[in-house]
């Protein structure tokens, strides 16, 4: 078994001591203090009884603490959980664990105690990550060490990195999308950002300002800064996952000078799998990109399947291979198209409907600011295409309808329209459609 490097902070703080590691708006910290203050968490936590593989829970809002907790967790060779922004009220955690509040941490943070280094097996768990729940409840993900330097030293090559990149962190930490930005910064000796959830004022002034050079988002997010008219051309990259996007918003957002590149990653895969590079931006819109290097993707009976380094252990099935449960294809170029979920094929009529189509056609209306289809139960149908929608006007649901028609094949054309203030949604902003019906 081969060890994978975890003394991140020991390189960044001896190769960029004086580089920002971290900020939040109030507070910033070089990685030379980061690394003190983090060994000083980890030795609060061995003096707690907290040895190597012992579950630590982070509970704290994000910023600087939650980060500086994280690593120190880390350093003390615990296996890490964030816990969400609500609170640890409910949450599934691992038994025997130990949570870090602001206040044990603010005070493990002035002790200014010295820790060695700690490096672990590649295989062995370094954080305990809960899926997004979109087809159940979310269950805990366990990704190695080796996971999470795989899938920092993939994105690395894909998008690229510069000295002075400031990842702007505004997904919840408690997801695989927020939780890696804090973990590849680290490795890659570059600044995070970290905001306490998405808040359109304050990313919007982030992104005028020239504070993030990389900016993560889910598509609902991307559609709220171009209808603010935010300076999304600022950042070198925004890279938008979660879902799907519509070409029309790919290319409203391209036409203002943005470069937006598309990944499609999953918890079970320690976040990105596949992602196009900053120079496939306008040619490959649509596209989720090619996978990370390290990492394969088939298609197999329409199902994505995921093998390489990124992958957790125990989500690996008989056959080697993630099995994603998420719909694609894979052009001749060998760039991978996302379908939407196995689970979410709708069957009318005898006829299989992706609700993906159906979305992309309606988002191309107008009066449609967000839109998620599902089938409902029905008699003559088996189950009837709904499409439940957010108005950005006042359509009828006939004109959506019509609409539909002149884009769909007749089996697609949703049987009714149901107009909702919001659409139900994770906490990382997928659509959760078991909801809708």
């Amino acid at each position: 078994m081969h060890e994978a490097p975890t003394d991140w902070l020991d390189h960044s703080a001896r190769t960029h001591p004086g580089t920002i590691a971290l900020a939040d708006g109030r507070e910033s910290v070089d990685y030379a203090a980061l690394r003190e203050e983090a060994g000083s968490v980890a030795a609060a936590l061995a003096d707690a009884g907290v040895g190597i593989g012992d579950p630590v829970a982070i509970d704290l809002p994000a910023g600087v603490p939650h980060a500086v907790a994280l690593h120190g967790a880390i350093l003390a060779g615990a296996v890490v959980q964030s816990m969400p922004p609500a609170g640890r009220e409910g949450v599934d955690v691992a038994a025997g664990t130990v949570y870090l509040d602001e206040r044990q941490v603010e005070r493990a943070r002035s002790r200014r105690e010295p820790w060695p280094s700690f490096t672990r097996h590649a295989a062995l768990p370094l954080t305990r990550v809960l899926s997004s729940g979109t087809s159940g409840a979310p269950k805990p993900i366990l990704l190695t060490a080796g996971n999470h330097l795989w899938s920092a030293l993939g994105s690395a090559l894909t998008l690229g990195v510069e000295r002075a990149d400031r990842w702007l962190c505004c997904l919840p930490l408690n997801h695989v999308g927020g939780l890696t930005i804090l973990l590849r910064s680290a490795i890659y000796g570059t600044e995070a950002v970290i905001q306490p959830g998405f808040d359109l004022e304050r990313v919007a002034t982030t992104l005028e300002a020239g504070g993030a050079s990389v900016v993560s988002l889910v598509p609902t997010q991307l559609v709220r800064l171009l209808d603010a008219e935010a300076a999304i051309d600022e950042p070198r990259l925004l890279l938008i996952g979660g879902g799907p996007v519509s070409a029309e918003v790919l290319e409203e957002a391209l036409g203002r000078g943005a470069t937006v590149v598309q990944t499609y990653g999953l918890t079970e895969a320690c976040s990105q799998v596949c992602t196009l590079g900053p120079a496939e931006a306008e040619a490959r819109v649509g596209s989720a990109g090619r996978p990370l290097p390290g990492t394969e993707v088939r298609i197999a009976d329409d199902e994505i399947l995921v093998r390489g380094p990124t992958v957790a252990p125990e989500s690996i099935a008989g056959d080697g291979w993630l099995h994603t449960g998420d719909l694609g294809r894979i052009d001749d170029e060998g760039y991978l198209w996302v379908e939407g979920r196995r689970d979410d094929l709708i069957v009318s009529g005898g006829e299989n409907v992706r609700p993906h189509r159906v979305e992309a056609a309606l988002l191309a209306h107008p009066g449609v600011a967000e839109v998620a289809v599902a089938g409902r139960e029905d008699r003559e149908w088996g189950q009837a295409v709904t499409a439940f929608v957010v108005a950005a006007a006042d359509p009828r649901s006939e004109e959506l309808i019509d609409h539909a028609r002149s884009r769909l094949a007749p089996y697609e054309v949703p049987k009714e329209i149901e107009f909702v203030s919001e659409l139900p949604r994770t906490g990382s902003g997928k659509i959760l459609r078991r909801l809708l019906v």
